[in-house]
């Protein structure tokens, strides 16, 4: 529990400069957002056991380039065209690599390759339209409005695992599915749904109605109703990914946070949350 609490210390002044700066410059967050896809895909990869045909990382590391970068080279409807026509020439060549490397590589590394790298980068993409920069706005209130809905994501996420994590170690005494994650326990994932649910919407009370910082007022039975879904899609993920974990024999992703695992066991749940909260908001708005 040290080093994770260590490695937290470490990566949350981290993660609050990167969403300082990408208020003010963009691109900070979108280097960002690149640098974590390409870690998470290069996970995959090895998890698949593809990384050792090399070939392979070349249109991975392309489609993830060209979906995070889509919001900024075109506009938002034509983005849409844009990450659609990647993803089908994304899927052509990975089965025309399978077809060159057919004596090294399997269809299951391959297919598992495509969906994990796909699950990577396209809820980064919709993370960084979150936060603002498929508008292409530069008044303050958007940058404001963008920052709130990114953090409130990554909280909602975060949230439920640690309240999960503290709440299980504490009081967990029924396993919530033995097999595919042993240490998850019912008692966790309700202490993590109530914690995230008082968490999140505090502070969206706070942010909007208490220091006023934004224009708009929240309606609360959404935000309410979208809370929940999004912190149960959070719950979801999480296990998930661990059944992936559980079916290939590792225990982490990678290494690259003490503690934590790779960028996969770290934004596992974010993934899920970010699409969730993107397709929920159009249809149940939050600002009024």
């Amino acid at each position: 529990m040290k080093t994770r609490i260590l490695t937290a210390c470490v990566c949350v002044p981290m993660a609050v400069a990167v969403l300082w700066l990408g208020v003010y410059f963009s691109w900070v967050f979108t280097a960002t957002l690149l640098a974590l896809c390409f870690i998470g895909i290069h996970e995959a990869l090895k998890t698949a056991g593809a990384d050792n045909v090399k070939i392979i990382y070349a249109p991975c590391f392309a489609y993830g380039a060209v979906v995070l970068l889509a919001p900024y080279i075109t506009n938002p409807v034509k983005m849409y065209g844009t990450v659609m026509a990647a993803s089908m020439i994304f899927l052509f060549v990975m089965f025309g690599i399978l077809l060159k490397k057919h004596s090294e590589l399997r269809i299951e590394k391959v297919c598992t390759s495509m969906i994990l790298t796909m699950f990577v980068a396209l809820p980064f993409m919709v993370l960084e339209m979150i936060f603002g920069v498929s508008l292409k706005t530069s008044d303050a209130a958007s940058h404001a409005l963008g920052l709130s809905l990114t953090v409130y994501c990554l909280v909602v996420a975060w949230m439920a695992d640690i309240g999960a994590y503290f709440i299980g170690r504490t009081f967990g005494k029924h396993k919530l599915a033995p097999v595919l994650s042993p240490k998850k326990t019912i008692e966790g994932s309700v202490g993590g749904f109530l914690i995230s649910m008082i968490f999140s919407i505090g502070a969206a009370y706070l942010y909007a109605d208490v220091f006023q910082c934004t224009p708009k007022d929240i309606n609360y039975l959404n935000l309410t109703l979208i809370t929940a879904i999004c912190i149960l899609m959070s719950m979801f993920g999480d296990i998930s990914f661990s059944t992936v974990k559980r079916q290939y024999g590792i225990k982490d992703f990678g290494n690259l946070l003490p503690g934590h695992g790779g960028v996969l066991d770290r934004f596992d749940s974010v993934l899920f949350v970010c699409p969730t909260f993107f397709m929920l908001n159009i249809v149940l708005p939050v600002l009024k």
